[in-house]
């Protein structure tokens, strides 16, 4: 799920857009380790996700590790 907000950070695209690129593009597959039969978390799913870090305070410091 973490590397799905890095590739919405890298790319500035909305849940939804994520949802619909990792189920379209075998890089962001690849990227995630998905295989092409394997589910896609959905946009609400990364959604709550987010909403998760950020209510334990995680996310930004998460990021500032990456970077």
């Amino acid at each position: 799920m973490f590397k799905m907000l890095v590739l919405q950070q890298l790319y500035n695209i909305s849940d939804e857009e994520l949802e619909y690129q990792v189920n379209y593009r075998l890089s962001f597959m690849r990227f995630l380790g998905l295989g092409l039969a394997e589910p896609v978390p959905d946009a609400t799913t990364v959604w709550l996700f987010r909403q998760h870090l950020k209510q334990q305070g995680l996310i930004q410091e998460v990021f500032e590790q990456l970077i």
